[in-house]
């Protein structure tokens, strides 16, 4: 056992770990802002793979052996010819701060302290369920659009929610990030038996019912009552409620045959919606139509909610442009000619079109 004056002797925010415990690993188990000391390092090229995931290539290391010491960066472990001779230690100098996922802890934790911000500190789970459900639609925005750096801003906004939440039950005694993280990677680990457990080749058409078949077992073990779509939030939009219900229907063999059955459905429910006297009846007979719809986009492997999205922001483009030209004739939307309108819907529709 080290003596208190070996513990004083080690330097602060210096983090050892040894290269033998790094080879089953894809991420270091090392915050980014400490520095971390690799002792014995084994297999060059993997280590650099693995620094990869959280340092840039060029980030400097410095290699110390019995022969003294070598300064390279992480990209140069990856040269030919370059080997560990089972000996010595790999020193990897910080990254700033804020690049830490323990920073954000800290700042959250702050905010939510004694002198912190007034609107943080009043928060509750309730309150600020809203805010998190925009910031995970402007991510979905960021992935339809392709926008990488919208994307890493709205991962960063979504995450904040998810430390904000955690600090909220930090602060009332309910749980903590250990309880969060824990249990998604238990949960995780659980339902991949294929990967982590005993390695088995599935196919990715396979993992879902595998995935389907655990949570059943799961739910059994904890003598949890309820029916096939039990558990499928009531909260999401209704597109991906109705997939969720009919993918998890479909595992039970609870599906159309072919997509032949599942049109000349379309075709009864729409001849139901144009044979409807009242408006409940409408509403009913269209909202069969827009099940059947999601089928159909289902059996096609089309994410209806995703389609209807890229339609809305296609529909936006279109008049976004339209208002450009009205704009270019010194008009507006609302003044300019139905006719002309259409041209310009048309125009662009078919500029769209060539650059496709």
């Amino acid at each position: 056992m080290p003596t208190l004056t070996d513990l004083e002797q080690i330097p602060e925010n210096v983090v050892m770990v040894s290269g033998e415990s790094l080879l089953s690993r894809r991420h270091m188990p090392v915050p980014p802002n400490m520095t971390a000391v690799v002792r014995k390092p084994q297999q060059p090229a993997l280590l650099c793979e693995m620094l990869r995931e959280e340092y840039p290539a060029d980030h400097p290391i410095q290699l110390i052996g019995k022969d003294g010491s070598r300064e390279l960066t992480i990209a140069g472990l990856k040269g030919d010819g370059f080997s560990f001779d089972g000996t010595g230690y790999l020193v990897i100098p910080p990254l700033p701060d804020h690049t830490a996922f323990e920073t954000i802890q800290n700042t959250v934790a702050i905010l939510r302290g004694p002198y912190g911000c007034p609107w943080d500190k009043k928060q509750t789970h309730q309150s600020i369920r809203g805010d998190f459900l925009q910031e995970v639609y402007e991510l979905l925005d960021g992935l339809d659009r392709g926008n990488k750096d919208m994307i890493v801003e709205e991962l960063g906004d979504v995450l904040f929610h998810v430390v904000l939440q955690t600090q909220m039950a930090i602060d009332g005694g309910e749980f903590n990030m250990g309880d969060v993280i824990s249990h998604i990677n238990d949960k995780i680990i659980s339902r991949h038996q294929h990967v982590f457990g005993n390695p088995e080749e599935l196919t990715a058409d396979q993992v879902p019912l595998r995935w389907e078949q655990i949570k059943q077992r799961e739910r059994a073990k904890q003598h949890k009552k309820g029916g096939l779509l039990d558990g499928i939030s009531r909260s999401m939009p209704a597109l991906t409620m109705a997939v969720s219900y009919q993918g998890r229907a479909a595992k039970a063999g609870f599906e159309w045959e072919s997509e032949t059955d599942c049109r000349r459905k379309l075709d009864e429910e729409l001849e139901e919606f144009k044979n409807a006297r009242t408006p409940e009846e409408q509403e009913e007979e269209l909202g069969d139509i827009l099940f059947c719809i999601v089928n159909l986009a289902r059996l096609h492997k089309i994410d209806p909610e995703a389609a209807l999205r890229m339609a809305n922001l296609k529909f936006y483009d279109r008049v976004h442009y339209i208002e450009k030209q009205a704009e270019n004739e010194h008009t507006d939307l609302f003044s300019l000619p139905r006719e002309e309108k259409e041209k310009y819907w048309y125009e662009y529709k078919e500029e769209q079109r060539k650059r496709e």
